[in-house]
């Protein structure tokens, strides 16, 4: 068995065996309906919280694709509970001007902003429910939220703005997830209106939110994506990472090539955001120095997504990288009592920040694990 066989299979196991089995235990308010926001480190939900409608939405589409995988007997039932609550709950009107922010346990709703990144969320969601159980409401809703996002959001300077509030500064980061639904729901209709919009966001990435003489992505902007005087320096290199990843399943979707930014936002992301302790940092500022600053859990799976990106395209040091790389979280992140359980956040010295287990990070987690084992299967295949 090779390392990163070997790292992948733990990786795997650790994640079917452990993470999912213990969320799908505690992480579902059985009584009230929906996903809780976190847990404790004792693995006990954490009540009180406003639930973020995205994390719903994550943890639909995370339970979705679970059972596709063949992960769980009733995780198609609870994926589908899921998202009758989001129906219900976190969509007024049926949806016609998407989903609402935050919900209380009781499943209130808290408030009803209409936030793009949270309608990106939601038609991830929308796609997996269709890939997973045909279901003819996901699709209806996929279209009201793209037709609300079209109506009230869209912006004469490119993209989507922020929500109906049109708070500024403006980010790639939202554009950069409707980037994700929108090549889910190609993929799992075939229908070509989502590869142009999934078109209309990577003429972003190439146009605006790619600094191709830095080699880096920026973030914030004004409304009319000029960069943002305040915030314009600073970057995140966990997204450079993710948007490694994306390209890579946008090239094989569409027969592009990006492999020149690829390589580009990967080497810098390593080169500007790596800590002493070789994980990336949460944030930086281009052209400062960089203090040491903590670090989330969730830009190193996008470390490992993005290393198996470039090792599908033939880099082999690549893929001993992402095996590396797994090795690490389990020796740090996924290093807990309770097993399926994380620490999110670590301080620049590596003591531990988090004071609870958020939800968000499972399907960080599960695209990761997704992500590796298809690749380590490929060459299982090949070998």
């Amino acid at each position: 068995m090779t390392a990163l066989r070997q790292s992948v299979s733990t990786f795997e196991r650790w994640f079917r065996d452990d993470a999912l089995a213990l969320w799908r235990a505690q992480g579902y308010d059985a009584k009230r309906g929906g996903f809780y926001e976190c847990l404790d480190f004792t693995g006990a939900p954490v009540t009180g919280r406003p639930r973020r409608v995205r994390v719903q939405a994550r943890q639909i589409h995370t339970f979705s694709q679970a059972a596709l995988r063949g992960w769980g007997a009733d995780y198609e039932a609870l994926a589908a509970a899921g998202f009758d609550y989001f129906l219900t709950k976190a969509c007024p009107d049926e949806g016609a001007r998407g989903c609402v922010h935050h919900l209380s346990d009781d499943g209130t709703v808290l408030d009803d902003r209409r936030d793009l990144y949270d309608q990106a969320f939601a038609l991830l969601a929308c796609a997996s429910r269709w890939q997973a159980a045909q279901d003819t409401r996901a699709l209806a809703l996929a279209e009201r939220i793209i037709a609300f996002l079209n109506h009230e959001l869209a912006s004469p300077h490119g993209g989507w703005l922020e929500s109906d509030q049109r708070e500024t500064p403006r980010r790639q980061n939202p554009h950069m997830h409707l980037l994700e639904a929108f090549m889910a729901l190609y993929r799992a209709t075939g229908d070509s209106a989502y590869g142009d919009y999934a078109a209309q966001v990577y003429a972003l990435f190439e146009t605006v939110f790619f600094d191709q003489r830095d080699g880096v992505l920026r973030e914030f902007f004004d409304q009319d994506f000029a960069l943002s005087t305040d915030k314009g320096d600073l970057i995140e290199p966990g997204h450079m990472m993710e948007w490694v990843w994306l390209l890579g399943h946008y090239d094989a979707l569409f027969a592009t090539d990006s492999t020149a930014q690829m390589t580009r936002l990967y080497s810098r992301a390593e080169e500007i955001g790596l800590d002493s302790a070789g994980f990336l940092r949460d944030t930086v500022r281009l052209g400062k120095e960089s203090l040491p600053g903590p670090r989330r859990l969730w830009p190193q799976t996008e470390y490992i997504k993005a290393a198996i990106t470039l090792a599908r395209r033939g880099d082999k040091a690549m893929a001993a990288r992402a095996g590396a790389l797994i090795d690490m979280l389990f020796k740090s992140y996924l290093a807990q009592d309770v097993a399926g359980l994380w620490c999110d956040q670590f301080d620049a010295n590596g003591a531990a920040l988090a004071r609870d287990v958020p939800a968000s990070i499972l399907y960080h987690l599960f695209e990761a694990v997704g992500d590796a084992a298809s690749f380590e299967n490929a060459e299982r295949e090949r070998s």
